[in-house]
């Protein structure tokens, strides 16, 4: 949903002489809109976006068409109305949902004629494909290559003059409610994070302020939304952060530039996990839903307990720390990745919950889902992924080291504002601590830490399947 460092748009453009004017087109699908992990939240952010990719579009004097209904019916119509010689898009690595749809989208061109363009990004190879470049080789062609930036130029003459319109009051909606401090969708507001963001100071701060949730909001970029929805693309963000570096090179002292390095790397390092949770999940569709251990399936499903998943969803388990990550969520759309995989972990651990339940409720909940790593995630911090090391967090741990004094509890659980730090992340251990109005913990967290994580170990190791491709990355 950006017309900058787009190249399919930049392909249509160049061949509008051989195969007709271009098309912006957007399928508001109801594949999409009743997902089992979209919501409310997510149909807002777009709904933002759209109109911000129309306003850009409209200044370089073309206009977003829209439509509503299946992708396949309604490129049928459109072409009995237009005549489509070629159809230009970005391959996407996502659900198998979107997948059997692109299935369907091919079938349909093969069928009607019409040539269909799929182009790589994100460094992410379809198979069969040539060699998959380094990084390293990424980034050199991302800072080397000039973006293609057609924003606020007279290029009416490339767009057709009419285009299929709706009203968006019209659309069904997705479950659930919007988050009312959710970062808003459109260009503009992912162009106001990143200048925030991309300054000497914060990228110097990166690599201390992302594990505290109390420093994450300021210290994160926060531009994963805008990266998980196409605002803006990663070589877009690759190129700024160059030319920050760049720009610093040649103001700061040495001793100020390495530790500006070494924040610029620390940044980088993440964008390299993106992308291989991206490959991954590209080929290995089964990341989604299919467990891997034939000694877990059915196991936590099988001992689900309902009243242990509402409490979690409510921010209501007793834990102070996993419940103020919980309805910091429920509110703003996002967490920090710390309390992403304390608060899954939790709810996968120590409740035992199944994962993919788990999976479905967070990709609601994160305004900034993106299926390639939300499921990599979701399985690591529940022990059902093929990392070799178990990686289990323990919200107690996690509340000492992170929010010591307890700022980030009492902003979201109100309920124990009036207790100390010594007491805070566990006020059941103090008698009479506990207010009339929280809950005493679901589960003793401790104790059922130390229970799930001799579960797990026991059962993998029934499973001689370790040998099976899995997320490693370095």
């Amino acid at each position: 949903m950006r017309v900058t460092d787009h190249l399919p748009l930049f392909e249509a453009a160049k061949g509008v002489k051989q195969f007709g004017r271009v098309l912006p087109l957007y399928i508001h699908e109801n594949l999409m809109i009743q997902s089992p992990y979209s919501a409310r939240q997510h149909q807002a952010f777009v709904w933002e976006c759209l109109d911000s990719l129309n306003a850009d579009l409209q200044g370089m004097g073309g206009v977003l068409g829209e439509v509503h209904g299946d992708a396949v019916e309604q490129l049928d119509r459109l072409h009995a109305v237009y005549g489509i010689s070629r159809i230009l898009a970005h391959q996407e690595s996502s659900t198998r949902a979107e997948y059997t749809r692109d299935k369907a989208v091919r079938a349909w061109c093969k069928a009607a004629g019409v040539a269909l363009v799929e182009l790589p990004q994100d460094n992410v190879l379809r198979k069969p494909a040539k060699a998959k470049l380094s990084f390293q080789d990424y980034l050199n062609a991302a800072v080397d290559t000039p973006l293609k930036n057609p924003l606020g130029k007279p290029l009416h003459h490339l767009f057709v003059e009419q285009v299929p319109t709706l009203n968006r009051a019209t659309l069904p909606l997705s479950v659930g409610t919007d988050k009312p401090q959710r970062v808003k969708g459109g260009r503009l507001a992912a162009v106001a994070l990143a200048k925030r963001f991309f300054t000497i100071n914060r990228l110097k701060q990166y690599p201390y302020g992302i594990s505290s949730p109390n420093k994450a909001v300021d210290a994160c970029s926060r531009l994963s939304a805008y990266l998980a929805h196409g605002v803006v693309s990663d070589r877009h963000v690759l190129v700024r952060l160059n030319e920050l570096v760049s720009e610093a090179s040649q103001t700061l002292p040495a001793a100020e530039f390495e530790k500006l390095q070494s924040g610029a790397q620390f940044f980088v390092e993440r964008l390299i996990w993106r992308h291989g949770y991206f490959q991954q999940f590209e080929d290995h569709l089964e990341l989604e839903d299919t467990e891997f251990f034939d000694a877990l399936k059915g196991v936590r499903e099988a001992e689900f307990n309902p009243a242990h998943f509402d409490a979690w969803v409510a921010g209501k388990t007793g834990v102070p720390y996993v419940d103020a990550i919980q309805r910091c969520l429920d509110q703003t759309g996002w967490i920090n990745m710390r309390a992403r995989a304390t608060l899954a972990s939790f709810a996968t651990m120590q409740l035992w919950l199944p994962w993919p339940m788990v999976a479905r409720h967070l990709a609601h909940q994160f305004t900034d889902f993106c299926p390639a790593i939300h499921f990599g995630q979701v399985r690591i911090a529940s022990g059902s992924s093929h990392f070799g090391q178990l990686l289990i967090y323990d919200p107690l741990k996690q509340a000492r080291d992170h929010d010591p004094k307890g700022v980030f509890v009492r902003k979201w659980v109100p309920e124990l504002a009036g207790l100390s730090a010594e007491i805070i992340h566990t006020p059941w251990l103090v008698p009479g601590a506990l207010p009339a109005d929280y809950p005493a913990p679901v589960v003793q967290p401790e104790e059922a830490l130390r229970t799930s994580k001799a579960r797990i170990y026991a059962l993998r190791l029934q499973t001689e399947s370790l040998s099976q491709p899995g997320l490693h990355i370095g």
